[in-house]
């Protein structure tokens, strides 16, 4: 009998995986301290369903445990949760009957410690804007061909490799100064002065700053809103681009900075023009030389023909016929002026000769020869003088015109050759063949030839058969 109660007895004892599963929900789920509880802790293997439920992992420095928080739940968060961000999780524990596992079910989460970081970080922002560290008129633009690019950063990350491909990709002449240092933690923020003060000091100097590394939390990212790294940066003599974290991430450096990069490859790509686009500028400002220097040369050829119709070298002996006419006719007004004067004078004479005759006044007849004879002696100078600066400017004028005769230069030992007319000038070795008649004008005369032979830069040799003066 004791035997078959022990049976019975084992045999209601025997229960399914899903009642096992049931009663240990049952028995979690019915504890007081479980129902409402607080539990802090780091998120990790966080995943967004499409669904919109989210399911982490929170864990401390010995133990972890699933925790799930449905869309009806997430979507009131004021915050993205991420992996690496601590958090205190308000909810229920529970167990999930299929796998037989028990959960945290989150109705609430706020970040653990974020809320002073970013107390912080807005009391430090509207201090130093306050101070104009921030200004927009202290930007300043970036170099166009910079020569040398220092980089702030860490030597081991993958932000100096993607730099330093980005420049070589686009920009090969630049060269990229690496100053170390840490990135993350508490000591990361005194390295990073320490590079900028380097870079700032180095002969020959860079031309453009990059301050960068990857993305990360908050806590990760805190080095770059430290007030000395800040206003490191807001004292650099030359352009800062910052760098730091992903496009959503915004410090302190960044409103310092005079550029901000939404990732450390864009701000490579800020710094440095692409070779390509250099080479389209260099192709369109020499297509644009080449098309100014011939429109100049098209000027500058229609004006020598424009030149080369003119009458003064078209037909210089004419010029100079009209000017020698021109001083011809100046000559005999000069030598009226000066006839008529003294011989007005003279019929004064005469008639006050007369005059005195009459009167018989011998003193005052001599009296009026005397100023009759100063007078004229008066007009005779007056006429020299006259007389000489007119010759004057009929030297200068003859002299203008002779520096206008073509037949001046032929006397400097030039000549100009002539076809077999006499009527065009030959300008070049390429017009004359073996055999052609041609005529060499000198100074004093014309000497007609005949072409032998058309040689290379020395010219074709003539043979001289009449000298006709």
């Amino acid at each position: 009998m004791n035997a078959l109660t022990r049976a019975a007895d084992a045999a209601e004892a025997v229960l399914s995986v899903t009642e096992l599963n049931r009663r240990i929900k049952e028995r979690l789920e019915s504890d007081p301290r479980l129902l409402q509880c607080r539990v802090v802790g780091e998120i990790s293997n966080f995943k967004h369903h499409p669904s919109g439920h989210m399911y982490f992992t929170l864990k401390d420095e010995t133990s972890r445990i699933r925790a799930v928080m449905f869309s009806s739940r997430n979507r009131r968060l004021q915050f993205q949760p991420e992996d690496g961000m601590r958090v205190i999780a308000f909810g229920s524990v529970g167990v999930f009957e299929r796998d037989g596992q028990y959960q945290l079910y989150v109705e609430d989460l706020e970040p653990d410690g974020l809320g002073a970081l970013y107390v912080r970080y807005e009391q430090l922002r509207q201090q130093l804007a306050a101070e104009g560290l921030f200004a927009q008129e202290k930007k300043r633009p970036l170099p166009r061909f910079p020569l040398r690019v220092g980089v702030v950063t860490s030597p081991t990350g993958a932000v100096i490799r993607d730099i330093c491909t980005t420049i070589e990709r686009r920009y090969p002449l630049a060269r990229v100064v690496l100053a170390p240092a840490q990135v993350q933690g508490p000591d990361a923020a005194p390295t990073i002065v320490r590079a900028l003060e380097l870079l700032y000091g180095l002969e020959p100097k860079v031309d453009v700053i990059i301050v960068g590394r990857g993305g990360g939390s908050l806590e990760e990212l805190w080095p770059f809103n430290e007030e000395m790294v800040v206003r490191a940066v807001a004292r650099s003599p030359v352009p800062v681009v910052s760098a730091v974290g992903h496009e959503t991430d915004v410090t302190l450096c960044d409103f310092a900075a005079d550029v901000r990069a939404a990732t450390p490859t864009a701000a490579a790509e800020l710094v440095c023009p692409h070779q390509a686009e250099l080479r389209a500028y260099l192709e369109q400002a020499s297509a644009r030389a080449r098309k100014a220097a011939f429109v100049k040369v098209a000027r500058w050829r229609d004006r020598l023909s424009d030149l080369a119709t003119r009458p003064v070298l078209r037909d210089p002996a004419r010029i100079i016929a009209a000017r020698r006419q021109l001083v011809d006719y100046i000559e005999t007004r000069v030598r009226e002026a000066q006839r008529r004067p003294i011989g007005l004078r003279r019929r004064a004479l005469a008639e006050l000769e007369r005059r005195l005759q009459r009167v018989e006044l011998r003193g005052a007849i001599q009296a009026r020869r005397r100023d009759l004879m100063r007078l004229e002696h008066q007009l005779q100078s007056l006429a020299e003088r006259q007389l000489l600066l007119q010759s004057r400017k009929l030297d200068g004028m003859i002299g203008k015109l002779e520096a206008l005769n073509p037949l001046a230069v032929l006397r400097r030992g030039y000549s100009v050759i002539l076809d077999e007319d006499g009527h065009s000038v030959i300008t070049s070795a390429q017009s004359l063949v073996p055999g052609k008649r041609i005529g060499i004008r000198m100074h004093d005369g014309t000497v007609e030839a005949e072409v032998k032979a058309r040689g290379g830069d020395a010219g074709g040799r003539v043979e001289q058969l009449r000298l006709d003066l």
